[in-house]
């Protein structure tokens, strides 16, 4: 088709619903997603995030923000928690009558479990209770470090990402008396949801500390005079001869396969392993059929080990 053609056939089209060249008697198109100056928006209560076009809150879960927790326990625990921001409560009828609901705002509002089912993540086990709350606020781990006691004992993640391993260190840490747990910032679970489920309650009490960097941390620590003892299995050192001695101690965990990172192993003072038994098959000793511990397990035998010594 020659150009003339082409352009002919063009110039010979015409507007629409009575449209003259140059101007139209419909009214203008808007993009898509383009909000016009005279629309106004819904309402939102105080302290309510934008939703997305599913109806769901933008970023829920995550940290910075308002946070779910659920079940009875974490639950229980918070509304015990004067240092505990709560925007709103939702229950049923049974479980609102177990809990420690303060008598001052927010008030609980009655909702039946399927209603509860709809605020939450899919398959999330409420029991019953979900509370909206603002994050809690810790002490600085420099200054929580400098308050501790002669047999002080510290917690550090590496890059310890999933929330039930996060949520069952806080129990720990609750059981064996640790002064604060330390998390990465960047890489950390939202410090409510299925993490608050797990630590039944322990949340609450445990110090949470988020820090730019951990390497830099540790170093901090070893100067305010914090003996650091990571885990790894590639040392010799076993973990009971390594937290025998007497100070403020700081057990450091890394994630499971990957373990610590190199300029995290760099700024322990010490290494240390847990011995894997090994069994007798007739005269040759053979390794166990576990070559690793989960991450918890691991640090559940890290930190009786060091509470040991304080007997």
């Amino acid at each position: 088709m020659s150009s003339e053609r082409r352009n002919r056939r063009f110039s010979k089209k015409t507007p629409k619903n009575n449209e003259k060249m140059g101007e139209t008697t419909s009214k203008p198109r808007r993009s898509r997603g383009v909000r016009g100056h005279n629309v106004v928006a819904d309402p939102r209560k105080p302290g309510e995030s934008p939703k997305n076009h599913q109806g769901n809150r933008k970023g829920r879960g995550r940290e910075g923000g308002a946070g779910w927790i659920w079940g009875f326990h974490a639950a229980n625990a918070a509304l015990s928690n004067p240092k505990r921001t709560i925007h709103d409560i939702y229950v049923t009828e049974n479980t609102g009558e177990r809990l420690n609901i303060p008598g001052k705002p927010p008030f609980p509002k009655i909702a039946l479990p399927s209603e509860i089912d709809r605020l939450l993540p899919r398959g999330a086990s409420h029991q019953g209770v979900a509370l909206r709350c603002a994050p809690l606020e810790w002490p600085d781990i420099s200054d929580i470090a400098h308050e501790a006691p002669d047999n002080g004992l510290i917690i550090v993640l590496d890059q310890i990402t999933d929330p039930h391993n996060v949520g069952a260190m806080l129990r720990l840490a609750s059981a064996f008396g640790a002064d604060a747990l330390v998390l990465q910032d960047r890489h950390a679970p939202p410090l409510s949801g299925a993490l608050a489920k797990v630590a039944t309650g322990c949340l609450e009490t445990v110090p949470v500390c988020q820090v730019t960097n951990i390497g830099n941390t540790l170093k901090d620590l070893a100067k305010m005079g914090w003996f650091i003892t990571g885990l790894a299995g590639e040392t010799d050192i076993e973990l009971a001869d390594a937290v025998k001695g007497p100070g403020k101690q700081v057990i450091v965990m890394g994630a499971e396969g990957p373990g610590l990172r190199p300029r995290v192993r760099e700024c322990c003072d010490q290494l240390a392993r847990i011995p894997m038994h090994s069994y007798l098959h007739g005269a040759k000793a053979l390794p166990g059929q576990a070559e690793s511990l989960n991450v918890a397990t691991a640090a559940a035998i890290a930190l009786y080990e060091v509470r040991r010594k304080d007997k």
